[in-house]
């Protein structure tokens, strides 16, 4: 960018200078939506095996994007400073950090969906009808239907 400025080369100046506000709006826009994502991710799982949904993932959202933007202000700052030479033409210390972020809230996805998947939400419902089982055929048939429900899931 010194060469740039020394030129007065005010077009490539503003040019590199929405290159990069473009990037670095592009990756903090697609971190706090990595975020949103895995808030969803995270309620439709507590809803899919029967978890209280609570304000406290909400929370806890904004505080990842809180902590994300903590990490990648400092760098911004760095890349900021690394643009005034002609070999640093992109943020890349931003693009690095952008993309850990994104894969952190997708591997979290990922798990939320594993959750998902498991038998898991059945374990209260299974429970309540164990300690409802009084006769031996109660109990049977529940055994029964735990068996169909273990089969169904491996297939």
């Amino acid at each position: 960018m010194f060469e740039l400025i020394i030129a007065k080369d005010w077009d490539s100046i503003e040019l590199r200078l929405v290159l990069w506000a473009g990037i670095i709006f592009f990756v903090w826009t697609s971190m706090a939506i990595a975020c949103v994502v895995d808030l969803y991710s995270g309620v439709s799982t507590a809803k899919a095996i029967g978890q209280k949904i609570h304000s406290h993932g909400l929370r806890d959202t904004m505080q990842k994007i809180k902590d994300y933007a903590g990490v990648m202000l400092p760098f911004l700052f760095v890349d900021m400073i690394g643009s005034l030479f002609s070999f640093y033409y992109l943020p890349f210390i931003e693009i690095v950090i952008g993309i850990g972020s994104i894969f952190i809230e997708g591997w979290s996805v990922f798990e939320n969906n594993k959750r998902k998947k498991s038998g898991a939400g059945l374990i209260p419902e299974l429970a309540k009808d164990i300690v409802k089982c009084a006769r031996e055929k109660d109990a049977e048939a529940l055994i029964e239907s735990i068996q169909n429900i273990h089969n169904i899931k491996e297939k």
